[in-house]
């Protein structure tokens, strides 16, 4: 794709191989003569794809603050896996080629949504379906249902055709939906879309759909769906990202020469991510340490962006509008990202921004002019972004991180409410992981020991793991287990519960893991996977009917890995692990402290 874009040019070549097929659909339906059906189509998708090109085709970033660019501009094409099929560069024809209903999966700052909007842009260049681009958090605030809010983008985005028409070139097949954060969806809303996607498939049968989320949620309900991972940055990739970016040229000389020089190997996890990439750039001015924890990079970018220490040019030199000090700001943006995490908010009108921002300074205690403070929030600190009616978040991950902040600085009481009510969003997003690094003591000696106690009383396990512990276990955890197209899959019944185990399990530093969570399958299990690959049976396993000598249960017991007795193993291991450091952190804190000197 070349540099500089022209829309109106593309979307002139798409439509003019389009629309000999949509007048073919129209001509029953629209009246006129051929020539003037073709007239009537081709104006009114131009207009379509004008307005969705100008919302979706380009965008603010981190970096390009003042007005929307060309994604070309700044964007690398990530690669993609599924399974054994690797796309390099992610292109509609290719992930078409796979599949036409595709899920691209991947984690906070992986460019999932940049990714759509380029994709988005490359179905015009692929010339096969009309693209129609849906941001499925808007769903949060309007009472529509997944098709229902299809019909309102096409209203919205000027498409005035008529409704037979547009029914039937459903019915036919004309459009490729790109849904965009299955995760930003209301986790109650959630399960009823997931179905309403499903149901999208059969309706439109000839429709492809692209979907975007994070990892972990469950979606082994979209059975039609290929599952694509985005996959980490290599050195080479981060390079041209980073010289794509607008910033100093010496200090990107010097970052990309230090990527090169091991940087990039010893700090992989960090470096690999884009949004993680790009905010190392903007601190390295400030900085050249790469922190091993995720709260402390966000510290530093925070600090950064604060004391306008950073590579970017012109945007971010700007004097600040507030007289806040760097506490006193962080303070009011704490209770600000934790409020409009409570609503699920990661996008809001100015309106609403002010009023968020009012509540955090009737919270604080801070005299200050709320007006002032959005504005430095938007072009000073640059956390927000403005495009259009709407105020983003430069990126949820600094809600969460802020939000994690609020918390860990609360009395408490709040604390422990708090950490408790954000359990179900455990896996979605980073709030857990970031307060167990900013206090790992509250986390676990407060919340975790007594969840897995909670636990351990409720199947009666209080010293050897049997069997007839297990069975209480996974109907607590699962409402099923069943073989379906080649994979054993559980069906969660206590969200909360699943929640809180895994992150135990993967986030203990001290626990050990279970060896049944890493050891190979059984050949039950194996068996059972091969007899429903082609996806013509079905072999299900209600686990309230699961009794301790069904031969199902004993290997599920043994070999499941992740459903296997190993689950409890771990939490054990992680539970011996919290209580042994807290009563070493208890004796040396009265020693050095307390105890009386002779």
């Amino acid at each position: 794709m070349k540099e500089e874009i022209d829309p109106n040019k593309i979307i002139a070549e798409f439509l003019n191989l389009k629309v000999n097929d949509l007048t073919k659909i129209g001509e029953s339906i629209i009246k006129g003569t051929k020539e003037k059906v073709k007239i009537t189509l081709k104006t009114g998708y131009e207009k379509f794809l004008a307005e969705s090109f100008t919302r979706y085709g380009k965008s603010k970033t981190f970096f390009h603050r003042d007005s929307n660019v060309n994604l070309s501009t700044f964007y690398v094409p990530l690669s993609l896996r599924c399974n054994d099929v690797l796309i390099k560069s992610a292109n509609i024809k290719a992930l078409l080629d796979a599949n036409k209903n595709i899920i691209i999966s991947g984690t906070g700052g992986a460019g999932k949504s940049i990714m759509l909007k380029h994709l988005f842009v490359n179905s015009l260049f692929a010339k096969k379906q009309i693209p129609v681009f849906i941001e499925l958090r808007d769903l949060n605030s309007k009472g529509f249902d997944l098709k229902e809010f299809i019909n309102y983008t096409f209203d919205s985005f000027g498409l005035e055709i008529e409704k037979s028409f547009l029914q039937k070139s459903l019915n036919k097949g004309q459009y490729i939906f790109f849904l965009d954060g299955l995760d930003e969806v209301f986790p109650e809303k959630r399960e009823s879309l997931l179905k309403e996607i499903d149901n999208l498939t059969k309706a439109y049968s000839g429709c492809s759909i692209v979907l975007s989320t994070r990892p972990d949620l469950n979606v082994s309900e979209l059975t039609t769906f290929s599952i694509f991972n985005v996959e980490p940055l290599t050195l080479e990739k981060s390079i041209e990202l980073i010289n794509k970016l607008p910033a100093d040229k010496t200090i990107k000389a010097k970052f990309i020469s230090d990527l090169q020089d091991n940087l990039f190997e010893k700090h992989k996890s960090f470096l690999s991510n884009p949004l993680l990439l790009s905010i190392m750039l903007i601190t390295y001015g400030y900085s050249a340490d790469i922190p091993n924890k995720l709260s402390v990079f966000y510290n530093q970018a925070f600090e950064a962006l604060f004391q306008r220490h950073d590579a970017l040019k012109g945007a971010f030199n700007r004097k600040r509008e507030t007289e806040l000090d760097i506490q006193e700001f962080s303070k009011i943006l704490s209770i600000f990202c934790v409020l409009t995490y409570e609503q699920r908010k990661f996008k809001f009108t100015r309106i609403e921004a002010l009023e968020f921002i009012d509540q955090a300074k009737e919270l604080s205690c801070y005299e200050f002019n709320s007006s002032k403070y959005l504005t430095d929030l938007l072009q000073s600190v640059c956390l927000l972004v403005e495009d259009g009616l709407f105020i983003y978040f430069t990126h949820r991950s600094f809600q969460e991180y802020f939000t994690a902040k609020f918390i860990v600085e609360s009395q408490t009481e709040i604390k422990t409410t708090l950490l408790k009510k954000y359990q179900a969003n455990i896996r979605e997003d980073n709030v857990y992981k970031l307060v167990h690094e900013l206090d790992p003591d509250f986390m676990e000696f407060e919340i975790i020991i007594p969840f897995i106690n909670d636990l351990f009383n409720e199947i009666k396990l209080k010293k050897n793991i049997g069997i007839s512990h297990y069975v209480r276990f996974i109907r607590i955890m699962w409402e099923k287990f069943e073989f379906r197209n080649g994979k054993l899959i559980g069906t969660v019944k206590n969200g909360i519960i699943n929640e809180m185990v895994y992150f135990i399990i993967f986030n203990i530093k001290n626990g050990k893991k279970s060896k049944s969570l890493l050891a190979g399958e059984s050949e039950w299990i194996t068996d059972n996977k091969d007899a429903t690959k082609e996806g013509k049976e079905r072999l299900v396993f209600l686990t309230e009917n699961l009794k301790t000598s069904d031969i199902a249960t004993l290997e599920f017991y043994k070999s499941s890995r992740f459903f296997s007795k190993g689950m409890l193993e771990s939490l054990n291991f992680a539970k011996k692990s919290i209580e042994l450091r807290k009563k070493n952190h208890s004796s040396k804190l009265f020693d050095l402290l307390l105890k009386e000197k002779t």
